[in-house]
């Protein structure tokens, strides 16, 4: 169990840098002390318990909190409000995850140590982690992908961690220069910035990319420019990593996603990818008709092709939208566009973007007249949302369901008036 693995790093390492954040850096015994210290709060549903929620210091310590009492920990990322889970918590949760992903439903996710463990040290196998000194962590750690491949691997396995809040070049600079066979995880878009901002990534061991398709051109101009093999790695929250490309060579097909990790089999169900392997978590909060997640099991929304253990992507079903590998959840933009505008029918959802690294825009289908769509409206419409989820397309769809409290001349009263 946890227990005797953290003892384990300490009695290795224990002395050593586990965590680097901008304001300083904690030991192994340091961080220990940190969890011990912590104060447990209290859910209904998940009774005693530890949020981690903010920066890589504050996620690193509820995580380690909650394996060393055994309390579940809920991962919530710095700019969410916290959900609180609509059903009892199942037995033995370690782990609850609070994400949209394709399903484009914002809800909870249960996973026991054992599941965590499992996804923890399969990466930690494929990747072969084991040569590389530290993973530099400029993205949230609190998304599974960024969960996954640095803090938890420095609770499980010694592997330290540089947590930097963002991913911007000018923070990477110095960190790249402290360190020597570093692992850089990022997604696409995140690439794309460093390659473009010229970046030197001279100390960089293994590099790779995951949370969005990876395009040719992009893993090309990586490797001419870093000399550098940009590993394509595939998973999803519930499922954890899925598959992945070890290869040194360059990939000759852009949905090639690699082979399945050892101990993941995968089959194609109603023409989607269903995955069994002991790190598939519980289940969710909230459950939809027909679908698949439980009992080590769980079909995601992704088309694919499976040869042998050889996977490729081929398309994504889910309703879900991707902004820049970031899973937005269409029916609560529209929402809160109801709420800011008063209008009444609001329909919101994805399309491929021009830049492939941001993968979709946010396209927003609004029920009032051309005259109606002016800039003071989009202006209420964007004033609670975040900046990934402001539309970057308006159209009108419905325009006889005007916002509430609307005169048939196009004046507002009312509700509608009163955000004026």
């Amino acid at each position: 169990m946890f227990a005797e693995r953290w003892k384990q790093i300490l009695t290795r390492q224990g002395a050593e840098t586990a965590l680097w954040h901008p304001g300083g850096a904690l030991s192994f015994h340091a961080l220990e002390a940190a969890a011990l210290a912590l104060v447990p709060q209290t859910c209904g549903r998940l009774g005693r318990y530890y949020l981690a929620q903010g920066d890589g210091l504050d996620v690193t310590v509820a995580l380690l909190a909650g394996f060393l009492t055994g309390r579940p920990v809920q991962v919530v990322e710095k700019d969410r409000s916290r959900r609180v889970p609509t059903c009892c918590v199942p037995r033995n949760t370690a782990l609850v995850k609070q994400t949209v992903g394709s399903s484009g439903l914002r809800r909870c996710q249960f996973f026991t140590w054992e599941q965590v463990a499992a996804d923890v040290d399969g990466l930690h196998a494929a990747l072969d982690l084991g040569t590389c000194a530290v993973a530099l962590a400029p993205l949230s750690v609190a998304h599974s992908f960024g969960l996954t491949t640095t803090v938890l691997q420095t609770l499980l396995h010694g592997l330290p961690t540089h947590w930097l809040p963002t991913p911007f070049p000018t923070g990477m600079v110095d960190a790249l220069a402290m360190h020597e066979r570093v692992f850089l995880p990022g997604v696409p878009a995140m690439w794309k910035a460093w390659l473009m901002s010229g970046l030197d990534l001279s100390h960089v061991r293994l590099a790779v990319s995951a949370g969005s398709p990876l395009t040719l051109e992009l893993e090309a101009r990586v490797r001419e420019s870093f000399h550098l093999k940009l590993h394509n790695l595939y998973g999803t929250s519930e499922t954890g990593a899925i598959s992945y490309d070890a290869s040194e060579l360059p990939r000759t097909e852009a949905g090639d996603l690699g082979t399945l990790l050892p101990g993941v089999r995968a089959t194609v169900e109603q023409g989607r990818l269903r995955v069994e392997s002991p790190a598939v978590g519980l289940g969710y909060d909230t459950v939809q008709p027909g679908e698949l997640f439980s009992l080590g099991r769980h079909r995601t929304w992704d088309c694919v092709a499976l040869n042998g253990d050889a996977l490729s992507y081929v398309s994504c079903e889910g309703p879900g939208i991707n902004v820049a590998s970031r899973k937005l959840s269409p029916g609560a933009i529209a929402e809160k566009i109801r709420a800011a505008t008063g209008a009444r029918h609001v329909r919101v959802h994805g399309q491929p973007s021009r830049d492939p690294e941001r993968v979709q825009d946010v396209v927003a289908c609004i029920g009032v007249t051309p005259e109606q769509l002016t800039c003071e409206f989009k202006s209420k419409a964007c004033a609670t949302l975040a900046p990934w989820e402001v539309p970057r397309h308006w159209r009108i769809e419905n325009p006889g369901c005007s916002p509430a409290g609307e005169d048939p001349a196009g004046g507002f009263k009312g509700a509608a008036a009163r955000l004026a």
